[in-house]
Order: C-alpha cells, then structure tokens, then sequence
C-alpha cells in the first residue's frame, strides 16, 4: 500500500489531536486518525467499532487500545477477505505446510506490529501504563498516552506500507505458535 508524506504527517497529527481535543480513546484516535487522513477508504462512523477496544478492552487494563486501533487498520488491508474459505487449523507436526499458507504471512505482520509498539513503549498493557503513570486519571497518564497513540500510528503505518515481500523477510516475534 503506497501512503503519501501528507497523509502519514496527517495520520499522526490527527491521531494525537483526536485523543486531545476530541476526547477519543486510544483506539478510536489510532483508528480514526487512519480513516480521516484518507489511508482507510472507511466512513468515518466506522470508528465506534474501536470504542470497547480502549483502557485495554473494555477498561479491563489488558493489551493498548492503540495497538488495537492499528490492529483493526492491518486487519482491514491485509485480513482474509473470505473467512471461510480459510483451511482447518494445521496440523502442528506440518509447520512447513502453514507456512506457505496465507494466515501465516498475515499473522507474522500484525505480531510484528504488536512487538515493534511494545519495544517503543515499554509495554503492550494498557494496566503497565496506567500504573507507571499514577492511575487512570493521573496527569502523567494523561500526558503519556498520546505519545503511545502517536507510536502506534507511526508504526501502523510503515506495516501498512510494507510490501508482500518485506513481510515475508520478517522474523516473528515471541508467539504461540513456535514460529521464528
């Protein structure tokens, strides 16, 4: 996906300005921001999806909404178009076969995202933040998140801009599945 200097510049502004001015969560702001600067070709009201994404889903304190908004903007790029024409859950001694299947080259950008966020930040829980800045509603938290959200947007967008190819040069960060 090819993404202009304006709009990456927009997308970032946006995304702090959105959290800031407009009171929108972390997830709404990342998000939106995306939809807004014209690299999402979504309506603008798609953003309420990202609403129970934030405080660490539902307030619940577990992985950044932000990381979840740029999550969401992977998704909507470089998801499965049909769900169900996808194969079974592999078989783990056939590692080799899933490799060359389309979720394992999905998968490996979104991790990627995760990871690249959390070595910026320090953290992917949304909880680790709001404790090392006082509480919820403690002015360092405040003045920490939109630096996160801005880390999120910057990072979402160079795996939005990576090519097919690139993604398959890429190691996996830590994950479930064994992969390397």
């Amino acid at each position: 996906m090819k993404i202009s200097e304006e709009q990456k510049e927009l997308a970032v502004k946006l995304a702090r300005e959105n959290q800031m001015e407009h009171g929108m969560s972390c997830s709404e702001s990342v998000f939106n921001a995306l939809i807004r600067s014209g690299i999402l070709d979504l309506p603008e009201d798609y953003t309420r999806i990202a609403t129970g994404l934030s405080g660490g889903v539902a307030a619940s304190g577990n992985t950044c909404g932000a990381i979840y908004g740029g999550l969401m903007a992977l998704g909507w790029v470089y998801g499965r178009k049909n769900p169900f024409e996808a194969p079974k859950s592999p078989d783990p001694s056939k590692q080799q076969e899933f490799e060359k299947d389309y979720r394992f080259n999905m998968l490996r950008r979104f991790n990627c995202f995760v990871h690249d966020v959390e070595e910026q930040v320090g953290t992917t829980k949304c909880w680790d933040i709001v404790k090392g800045g006082g509480g919820y509603f403690d002015d360092k938290r405040v003045m920490k998140c939109p630096d996160i959200i801005v880390a999120a947007t910057k990072t979402v967008l160079k795996y939005l801009e990576m090519s097919d190819e690139e993604n398959r040069n890429l190691a996996f960060g830590y994950n479930i599945l064994g992969f390397k």
